[in-house]
């Protein structure tokens, strides 16, 4: 049931994530604001990312070699941390903040003639600045959270050191402490949430939860556990309603949480204002002139806005965008004028083609939803992707709008399919629509073992009328061989039955 807070299930995990990320950078966000380096997680952030596409370059693929690319981002991160712990001088001769924005400066250049070398293209530029947050799901989340606490736990550990010597620098040196091994201690943790948070959210959202939070509480309040309480459940409500609006009204998530953040930020320095205000009468009459300033700017822009031209050729144009972003913009757009498909199906159907895995998996979404089956013809290469989420779309897709003879494909890209869990994806949908080829598939995986043997068998034992038992699968093959051609589909029971001769 629809209401006020409802989300689709579609939604959860971004949302979780949300939440995550919130968690540990709040905290985060109170040492870099203490340590006068803001734009810190921007230039390790931009380093994790020159890590990721030097990967590339070195032969590895986005989608397959994810493990190591994270390795290869990881590494560049620990050795930016290793850069700001000693490039710190004494006296801030020269703030730190100033070799900061060179780092960032010239890593983000670097990025972009390593892309321009490379196979990714603009569009992973864009990854990089917004993330994939819309698309994240459950396993991507648990390992971050479980990467995050173990990051927690450590600062929980060594809390004294790492309050020391962001809040008092110079008693911590007196103290005899070695300042420049614990900077490098910090600087490493917070390059292993920074390299697992900004393939989620981007750098932008990640800079923000960073740093937006944490400024709102201290406008707000003295002590340290206020800051932080003030700051998880600021950030924490921000992003509930950030993830609400993005659904409601279709605009990119991570882009509308940020301003929903900017907007709590506004809100707290109006509390401050007003609290610190020596004349409420004058804070009044400034906050009004404000205000008048403020619409007088916005109506000038609306007087000289140029006429509005057609929605729907908005769209087909932000279709042909060199962003990511704006084509699945676009294409969730185009979902408001079904009654025009016509005029916009055939540019969809040319975005399963799309460089961009976001795009090709909107594309296949868009079409699914028309319940038009003459897109069938182009969803089968789709399950040979690199992208995972692309082939899982696509298996839904031929699911939802296939039949027992669509379903030969699938389970011809299930016997040639790595990853197990796609395996049984795609092994079920062809069972669902009535084809008993995924049988042997499944079979052969639960004669393998391993952790989805299970499912596998699960899904066999509940679609065959024939019963056997987990070890006894080279028994089921030699069944199925000699049975094949007189099994037949009964939709009532939902299971395959021989039909007697």
């Amino acid at each position: 049931m629809e209401g006020l807070f409802y989300l689709p299930a579609s939604m959860l995990w971004p949302l979780v994530a949300c939440l995550v990320l919130t968690g540990i950078h709040v905290y985060l966000g109170v040492h870099v604001i203490a340590r006068k380096v803001i734009f810190v997680d921007l230039a390790l952030a931009q380093i994790a990312a020159l890590g990721t596409v030097i990967g590339v370059l070195l032969g590895y693929e986005a989608g397959t070699d994810d493990t190591a690319l994270y390795l290869y981002s990881l590494a560049f991160t620990v050795f930016g941390a290793f850069i700001f712990s000693i490039t710190k001088m004494k006296g801030e001769r020269v703030p730190h903040e100033a070799i900061i924005g060179i780092v960032y400066a010239v890593t983000f250049a670097s990025t972009i003639l390593v892309i321009s070398r490379s196979a990714l293209g603009p569009q992973e530029l864009d990854h990089i600045l917004k993330g994939e947050l819309l698309w994240v799901q459950a396993p991507t989340v648990m390992k971050t959270a479980g990467i995050y606490a173990a990051v927690g736990l450590f600062h929980f550990f060594f809390r004294k050191e790492f309050m020391l010597i962001s809040l008092e620098p110079d008693r911590a040196e007196a103290s005899g402490l070695n300042v420049r091994l614990w900077d490098f201690f910090f600087y490493m943790s917070f390059g292993f949430v920074i390299t697992s948070s900004v393939a989620i959210a981007g750098v932008f959202l990640v800079f923000s939860y960073l740093v937006i939070p944490a400024v709102g509480a201290m406008l707000l309040a003295e002590r340290l556990s206020t800051r932080l309480t003030i700051g998880w459940i600021g950030g924490a409500v921000c992003s509930l309603v950030g993830v609400k609006l993005s659904w409601d009204t279709g605009l990119p998530t991570s882009p509308l949480v940020v301003c929903v953040l900017a907007v709590a930020l506004l809100a707290a320095g109006l509390v401050r204002f007003f609290r610190t205000a020596e004349s409420t009468s004058q804070s009044i009459r400034f906050v009004l002139q404000s205000l008048l300033v403020i619409a007088v700017f916005v109506s000038g822009l609306l007087f000289f806005k140029k006429d509005t031209e057609d929605p729907l050729q908005h769209h087909l144009e932000m279709l042909g965008s060199s962003s990511a972003t704006e084509r699945v913009t676009s294409i969730s757009q185009l979902a408001g004028f079904t009654a025009q498909k016509d005029v916009w199906l055939n540019k969809v159907v040319e975005r399963l083609g799309d460089d961009d895995a976001q795009v090709r998996k909107a594309a296949i979404e868009i079409l699914v939803s028309l319940s038009d089956t003459s897109i069938l013809s182009h969803i089968p290469p789709l399950l040979r992707d690199r992208s995972d989420a692309v082939k899982s779309a696509a298996v839904l897709a031929l699911r939802s709008l296939g039949n027992a003879g669509r379903a030969n494909e699938l389970v011809d890209a299930a016997k040639s399919e790595r990853d197990p869990e796609l395996l049984i994806s795609m092994a079920r949908a062809a069972i669902d629509l009535g084809n008993p080829g995924g049988i042997p598939v499944l079979a052969e995986l639960v004669s393998k073992g391993g952790f989805f043997a299970d499912d596998a068998y699960s899904i066999i034992a509940s679609h065959l009328e024939a019963r056997f038992e987990k070890r006894q699968m080279e028994a089921l093959l030699r069944w199925f061989k000699e049975n094949e051609s007189r099994l037949h589909w009964d939709a009532e029971q939902h299971k395959f039955i021989v039909q007697r001769q």
